[in-house]
């Protein structure tokens, strides 16, 4: 008799499940469905026993799922098939998927202490700036930090992808005289046309004016904000602002920019769609992103599992063979394809003309260079 009611509580599970997919999007219904069927197994194995075993809705069964943002796009289906869903099959949880990343609404959540997000994907400084704030202190017991560039890990962060924040230009636009220099950014007598950038200070703006107005970058901190806004200032009226990784590829799809300071994933998935762009690496800035258990998560062991999981070599080399972004673990060992290899920030030669942010000091600065540059870009 028993058993004969977890069967009919088992197909009910089961139906109702089916009607909550159908209103998800694809890529959480591809994550769910190991959880599905581990979920009908812990149900069998808890009929079977007769009422005397554990209750499948005690706190185990309850943390076996977690949210996780990140950037969307193409960005975020190389992310799928490389770490979410092989986590799914491995462990049954249920990872349902969002995007894009926002910190305003990541601090609004902090406040209620209800997040909606339980795994996000933090850009090169806010796993430092927001370390205890917004995000929960890692635990390191599976990671060995020494497997990740130095200085790109924190207490509430572990890479997992890294990327160059560079120049992409319209070959149309300056053909036999391309950009070769940082400098030529911000020449618009010498190359003329709209610019683009990120919305975002974090990703390198202001250090990128300073480096074209002859700063060294052992003298980039503290940064020199005069300077840096008055570099910017010789561009302003010909630049637009990108928010997102789909507004960057949209941008050089349509030719809205001549220059685009972009992510190098996403130029190369604008080029892999016919844009006429190519990279100019004088001065690249060298980023990485994090994944970021949020503050009051009520999943935290299962985000932490998931962690473990992307950041280890396997996953990150696929995910380096999927898109043009390089994997954060320096043991994983990924085979790029010519056109991939292009756009690579990892490559020796590109790597050898970047730089990259100082983490530590914006994880002190960040509230108020966000200050400055958002009464700069409404000035």
């Amino acid at each position: 008799m028993v058993r004969k009611r977890c069967f009919k509580t088992m197909l009910f599970m089961v139906k109702t499940r089916e009607k909550v997919q159908t209103m998800k999007s694809k890529s959480s219904r591809l994550v769910q469905v190991g959880a599905l069927l581990a979920g009908a197994t812990l149900l069998l194995t808890a009929c079977g026993s007769g009422g005397g075993g554990a209750d499948p809705t005690d706190g185990a069964a309850a943390t076996n799922e977690l949210t996780f943002v990140t950037f969307g796009s193409a960005f975020q289906e190389a992310q799928e098939q490389a770490f979410v869903d092989p986590f799914t099959a491995e462990t049954g949880a249920t990872v349902t998927v969002d995007s894009p990343t926002d910190l305003s609404k990541l601090k609004v959540m902090a406040e209620t202490g209800d997040p909606d997000w339980d795994v996000y994907l933090a850009g090169s400084a806010e796993s430092f700036a927001y370390c205890g704030t917004l995000f929960e202190k890692i635990d390191f017991t599976n990671i060995d930090k020494a497997d990740f560039a130095e200085g790109t890990v924190s207490d509430c962060g572990v890479p997992v992808d890294t990327y160059s924040y560079l120049v992409a230009y319209n070959t149309e636009a300056y053909g036999d005289n391309p950009p070769t220099s940082i400098e030529d950014f911000f020449d618009l007598e010498k190359f003329p046309g709209t610019r683009a950038m990120s919305g975002d200070p974090a990703e390198g703006n202001l250090e990128l004016a300073l480096l074209a107005d002859g700063v060294e970058r052992s003298d980039l901190y503290p940064l020199d904000y005069d300077r840096a806004f008055g570099k910017l200032d010789g561009i302003k009226d010909e630049t637009i602002f990108w928010s997102s990784g789909a507004e960057q590829v949209e941008m050089m799809e349509s030719k809205r920019a001549d220059m685009v300071l972009a992510w190098s994933g996403r130029a190369f998935e604008a080029v892999a769609n016919g844009a006429t762009y190519a990279p100019m690496w004088d001065q690249n800035a060298y980023h990485w992103a994090s994944l970021a258990i949020v503050k009051g998560s009520k999943n935290v062991k299962i985000s932490q599992q998931f962690i473990d999981y992307a950041v280890s070599p396997e996953p990150q080399a696929l995910f380096a063979e999927s898109i043009a972004y390089g994997a954060a673990n320096l043991t994983a060992t990924p085979k790029l394809n010519p056109e991939s290899a292009e756009w690579d920030s990892g490559a020796a030669d590109h790597r050898s003309q970047s730089w990259s942010i100082d983490p530590t000091w914006w994880g002190k600065n960040a509230e108020d260079v966000l200050s400055r540059w958002t009464a700069w870009t409404a000035g």
